[in-house]
């Protein structure tokens, strides 16, 4: 087998980002998820600025890969192109250049329109999600599955059973940071126009701590104080995955019942008064639950509810 560095050519930069997102494409692979180049940026750098430059990496990824299955096709059989797994947020697909790599042209694929392209990109993807191989092609390169410092489930299990069966509130910080954040949705980047709702009843008998739904979109906030244990972070993470699949049936049962079919896929969010540990983000970045955290209610904050009270009882006669 030739040496591992001869699979990626090309620029320092480019052939060692190459390889530093393989594993994390795999992993996306495994789960049938794909992903955006701002996203892969995030993690791989911490950084958005690195979308861009991260195409010529991908193109390096594709080349490793046709020669690698060249190379080891008996063991390998036709290895896909991962790196289609990288998408544009906007398309959904990757670049029409980086189509090469399933046997177009790009003056090809500039001719095709919407629909054909994202056949082809559908098509592409399932070959990824059905190859049963990348555990060997990451061994083939001496490259390790990505692999996270998280907190062992025995340990964290008991912990989150006792938070689950607790009866009493989360609290009057918990409770600020939730009514905060149901007024301002900007603070965690939602664009939504009025105020949302809180408590909001599913019909699976979950509660979602802050909701916005219109006819454009629905976004679930799952609300941690600063004070919350990591076994409290987990258990957010896993509701929000949760709360997605739920507000999705949801829609379908609305639908199915009479209601006007709406074209929205439901998002969940953790919004954190606390900082989250380095490693739970990049799990459940690659779950595509999105976490804002280190989260301050300004200490002139005042409620709507608490304000119109206020202004009731002033205006009470006496």
């Amino acid at each position: 087998m030739e040496r591992v560095s001869n699979y990626f050519h090309g620029s320092t930069w480019a052939a060692t980002n190459a390889e530093e997102a393989l594993p994390i494409l795999v992993s996306f692979a495994e789960s049938n998820r794909k992903t955006t180049y701002t996203d892969l940026s995030r993690l791989m750098f911490r950084d958005e600025k690195y979308a861009h430059p991260l195409m010529s990496a991908l193109g390096r990824l594709g080349k490793a890969l046709e020669s690698l299955s060249k190379s080891e096709t008996k063991k390998l059989g036709t290895i896909p192109p991962v790196q289609l797994l990288v998408c544009n947020q906007k398309t959904g697909r990757p670049g029409n250049l980086a189509l090469g790599f399933v046997g177009f042209t790009k003056a090809e694929t500039d001719r095709m329109n919407k629909q054909q392209l994202d056949t082809i990109v559908c098509a592409a993807h399932q070959r990824i999600f059905e190859y049963r191989k990348w555990p060997h092609v990451l061994k083939a390169l001496g490259l390790r599955p990505v692999t996270l410092n998280l907190p062992n489930p025995r340990n964290i299990l008991p912990m989150i059973n006792n938070i689950a069966r607790r009866t009493t509130g989360e609290g009057e910080e918990h409770e600020n940071l939730k009514l905060f954040l149901v007024e301002n949705p900007a603070k965690i980047e939602i664009r939504f126009k009025a105020r949302g709702d809180t408590e909001v009843l599913l019909l699976s008998g979950d509660r979602l701590n802050v909701s916005f739904r219109d006819d454009e979109q629905w976004v679930a906030v799952e609300v941690k104080g600063k004070n919350s244990p990591e076994a409290d972070l987990v258990r957010g993470i896993f509701q929000c995955l949760k709360y997605r699949i739920v507000m999705a049936a949801q829609l379908r049962h609305e639908s199915f019942a009479g209601g006007e079919p709406l074209q929205i896929v439901p998002t969940a969010i953790l919004a954190c008064g606390c900082l989250v540990p380095a490693e739970l983000r990049r799990f459940a970045e690659s779950l595509d639950v999105r976490i804002e955290s280190g989260l301050i209610v300004p200490k002139d904050f005042v409620p709507v509810e608490k304000a119109l009270r206020r202004g009731a009882a002033s205006a009470a006669p006496n």
